[in-house]
């Protein structure tokens, strides 16, 4: 049955259909064949400085079966856990691909995109390692320790070394034989706190959806690809890296911070490469868009794009549409940006269409698309009873590509899977002729005047005043002063020179005008006072608690 058929029957299910049988029996087997390919080109590597650096398939696994060899020596048996923590982007891939050739499970911890994560990086690898029972640990060269990790009697064993030390050893090229349920890797998922949870991608996981996406989405051996996002998360490694192995096609991934510093950066670097394939979630376009008055400097051929995937975070329609326009003078394809839906849970995204398809210019919510073959969504009630087309609900997935849970972590399984066996996204959706809009999280609702907002509508609306600095900006509900009540606070960051209580009053007018509702709160902030995970998604829930905790203390 297709998805209109099911739709059109009056409930709000999608079936992508049968997962794509894929090319290779496990992740480790994408890498060989790359590595021996004829003409395969391999990966490159910009580094800060914006010096780039190649590796060729053939190097990768060569090195990456040299730290195989030094984590075999030290007694590690397939299926244990090896926990990477490493800030340099080959040597992390290096030590990943010894992980999955040796049959080992490996956990990416972040090793710092910002400066701001790089100081977190010793207490998050604490609580990682502290929290997943010791395991096996393999750090970046002069990496720096918690000192109670340091201090600890139990790190010596689990310490295997540094990369650099891995990498001296003679290369070992008896590849295990994974098994499609095996466990490929497990995630760390960005919004936790205290201890991440972690997800469980296998080998049938992460192949299937990246089967799926091939065929979708017309990719090759010949497609060229730039990602920017960190390697730890499941959008630069797996939507983009093991994608692009399995495919042996050039690849080129940019530190975060780098086109952060100068995100004009990001599109040169796309004009150098000639890269058709990109992706980043929805405020790295509101970084273009910021940048507007000097694109008139800028020389570049963007004719060479036809795929950028927006996914990761809430897509704004005007975000969008200004960056198509923006840069259609470049040779921007009009129909080269495809919203998308997807997490870690999902092996990244699973469902995608063209932006060009939407017709109006005023949607509230942008639609995602169809799934991909390997994954079948569901908008759902409290009851888990399936909602009418067009009524919003809670959005779950199952399917060849979604997870079968979290590492070490029964309660959480038991919450984030229903009787039947679907996952729960978090998320609130709804589907309309055979195509799913995803609306925003259940945890970002806001209720205004009767009516339910999500903080990215309200924080749309704000960043629309130029004195507003886009992607730092957060609407959510605080505690009143009674500490009963709910009222609606509004954090941004102004531009330099900006009169604070001309844009207070400002700000105030316009949600006003535009949801009818009064902020209580206007907060002018610093850009480090916004939490953001790794690939730079606002943390709402994490901001609210330190505002209601100052406060508190005044």
């Amino acid at each position: 049955m297709t998805a209109t058929d099911v739709t059109t029957a009056g409930v709000s299910f999608l079936d992508g259909g049968p997962a794509v049988e894929p090319e290779v029996a496990h992740i480790g087997e994408a890498l060989v064949r790359a590595a021996r390919a004829e003409g395969a080109e391999g990966v490159c590597f910009i580094r800060m400085d914006g010096s780039e650096y190649a590796l060729t398939y053939r190097r990768l696994l060569d090195d990456a079966a040299r730290m195989l060899a030094g984590i075999r020596a030290a007694g590690v048996r397939p299926g244990e856990t090896i926990i990477l923590q490493i800030a340099d982007d080959p040597e992390l891939l290096t030590a990943f691909w010894a992980c999955i050739l040796g049959g080992f499970v490996p956990m990416p911890v972040n090793a710092g995109a910002t400066a701001a994560q790089r100081e977190a990086a010793p207490e998050l690898l604490r609580l990682v390692w502290n929290g997943y029972g010791k395991p096996h640990v393999i750090t970046g060269a002069g990496q720096r320790l918690a000192p109670e990790v340091a201090a600890d009697p139990d790190w010596e064993a689990a310490w295997l070394g540094d990369t650099r030390r891995l990498l001296t050893n003679a290369p070992d090229h008896a590849w295990h034989p994974a098994q499609p349920g095996d466990p490929a890797m497990y995630l760390l998922t960005s919004g936790s706190t205290g201890v991440p949870k972690a997800v469980v991608l296998t080998h049938r996981n992460v192949l299937a959806r990246t089967a799926g996406t091939v065929r979708v989405n017309g990719l090759g051996r010949h497609t060229r690809t730039f990602n920017w996002m960190p390697l730890d998360h499941v959008g630069g490694l797996v939507m983009f890296h093991v994608r692009d192995v399995y495919l042996g096609c050039h690849q080129v991934h940019a530190r975060f911070e780098w086109v952060l510093e100068d995100p004009l950066r990001w599109m040169a670097a796309i004009d150098r490469h000639r890269a058709d394939t990109t992706w980043a979630p929805n405020f790295a376009f509101g970084l273009i868009n910021d940048q507007a008055d000097r694109l008139r400097e800028q020389s570049w051929d963007l004719g060479c794009l036809r795929y950028i995937m927006n996914g990761g975070e809430a897509i704004r329609n005007g975000v969008v549409r200004r960056f198509l326009r923006l840069l259609a003078p470049f040779g921007l394809p009009h129909d080269a940006m495809w919203p998308g839906w997807g997490m870690s849970e999902t092996s990244a995204g699973v469902v995608d269409c063209e932006f060009s398809t939407i017709e109006a210019d005023d949607e509230r919510y942008v639609p995602v698309g169809r799934p991909q073959p390997g994954t079948m969504v569901r908008v759902v009630d409290e009851h888990n009873q399936l909602v009418p087309p067009g009524v919003v609900g809670r959005l779950q997935a199952t399917g060849a590509t979604v997870t079968s849970g979290y590492y070490r972590n029964p309660e959480q399984n038991r919450q984030s899977f229903t009787p039947d066996g679907w996952f729960k996204t978090g998320d609130l959706a709804y589907v309309q002729d055979g195509i799913l809009t995803v609306t925003g999280r259940a945890d970002d609702v806001i209720q205004l005047g009767g009516v339910t907002y999500h903080g990215h509508e309200i924080e749309a609306r704000v960043e629309e005043f130029d004195f507003v600095v886009p992607s730092y900006t957060v609407a959510c509900l605080v505690t009143g002063e009674d500490g009963e009540t709910e009222e609606l606070a509004v954090f941004f960051h102004p531009r330099a020179g900006t009169p604070v209580a001309e844009a207070e009053r400002l700000i105030r007018d316009r949600v006003a005008d535009a949801f009818g509702a009064e902020v209580a709160y206007v907060v002018p902030v610093a850009k480090e006072e916004i939490p953001k995970t790794g690939i730079g998604k606002l943390r709402r829930a994490q901001l609210r608690e330190r505002f209601e905790a100052a406060r508190a203390s005044v």
